[in-house]
């Protein structure tokens, strides 16, 4: 008679066998991954400038990413090309900033396919959008709906919160009667949650631009 006990301890050994080889390859992947990451956060500390270190700087990142697709990461490289994109556009040519920003834009929405509940990664494709065909504001509508996507994700926190309304106020004349009156409505349900919101975003608004007077009569139209 065939003995089939020992095919059947031999198929468990190669199932157990594959199990922890494919956790090893994961574990060695990630590690590298994780590696580099750290790499990139030591030379980001003592860069000189983003525009005389970017290509190091990416290139690190880039391996992070190759070795682990952690949205982390992808969240990360976003942000770097999205420096490198002000950069241009503040102190170079400001049509060269248009690559960075496509470049950080397929990072970013990477960073959204991976983690789709963090808010963060919606933050800053806001600003990617924002930046395109600088100064004209032809993606803000685009850019606007991105900021509602991270605040629905994280609906009570402040800092997220008023940093969207202060692009929301600059871009007021852009506004539809719908944005406003969301605009309305989250202002009133961060004053319940976080009493005092107001007059924090107020002085934060004064702080960034002086100007009020437009300022005031747009939160009168809100009824505040």
């Amino acid at each position: 008679m065939i003995d089939m006990t020992k095919g059947g301890a031999g198929w468990k050994k190669g199932f157990l066998f594959i199990i922890c080889l494919a956790s090893l390859v994961a574990s060695t992947c990630s590690y590298l991954g994780y590696y580099h990451f750290n790499l990139y956060e030591s030379e980001k500390r003592s860069m000189r400038s983003v525009e005389r270190d970017f290509e190091k700087l990416q290139g690190t990142l880039q391996k992070a990413v190759s070795w682990y697709p952690s949205p982390e990461f992808y969240l990360e490289l976003g942000r770097l090309r999205l420096l490198r994109a002000m950069g241009e556009i503040e102190f170079g040519q400001p049509e060269e900033s248009e690559f960075y920003l496509n470049q950080a834009s397929e990072a970013l929405k990477r960073a959204v396919y991976l983690r789709p509940v963090d808010y963060a990664a919606f933050w800053e494709l806001s600003k990617a959008y924002f930046l395109m065909n600088y100064p004209l504001p032809i993606y803000a509508d685009k850019g606007r709906q991105l900021c509602w996507e991270a605040i629905k994700r994280a609906p009570h926190d402040e800092f997220l919160v008023s940093n969207a309304l202060v692009v929301f106020f600059e871009q007021w004349l852009l506004l539809s009667e719908e944005e406003k009156t969301n605009i309305e409505q989250k202002i009133k349900d961060m004053e319940v949650g976080n009493p005092g919101f107001l007059e924090r975003f107020k002085r934060k608004w004064r702080i960034g631009h002086g100007e009020e007077t437009e300022f005031t009569l747009r939160l009168k139209e809100l009824g505040f």
